[in-house]
Formats: structure tokens, sequence, C-alpha cells
């Protein structure tokens, strides 16, 4: 399964993602979105990041 990534509305890499949100917490949010990508893969994976209102969206393929 591959992961896209999608910073503000734009596809952006795992590089960058890793360095708006951390390492560490990026993993955990694949993993939840994973299980809940499982459950309905209709349900938009997204999640505020940052101080400015950034939205981070975790899709699958």
């Amino acid at each position: 399964m591959k992961t896209k990534f999608y910073l503000n509305g734009k596809k952006t890499t795992k590089k960058a993602a890793i360095e708006t949100v951390g390492a560490g917490r990026l993993e955990e949010m694949i993993k939840e979105s994973k299980e809940i990508f499982m459950e309905d893969p209709y349900v938009l994976n997204s999640y505020l990041v940052g101080a400015g209102g950034k939205t981070l969206t975790i899709e699958f393929c």
C-alpha cells in the first residue's frame, strides 16, 4: 500500500512531512490512519499540525 502526503492540499514528500511534524509523531499518524483506512477507506485522514493552522492529510493507494 502506497502512502501519499498532502500539506494544505498540496502534495508533499514524507521528508517534508517529517520536518513539519517530527518523525515519531508522523509514524503514529500513519499507524492511526492505516487502522482507520482498513475500517472505512472513504474516511479522510487529516490532522492539524503546527501553530499556523496547517493541515496534513494522509492518503493510501
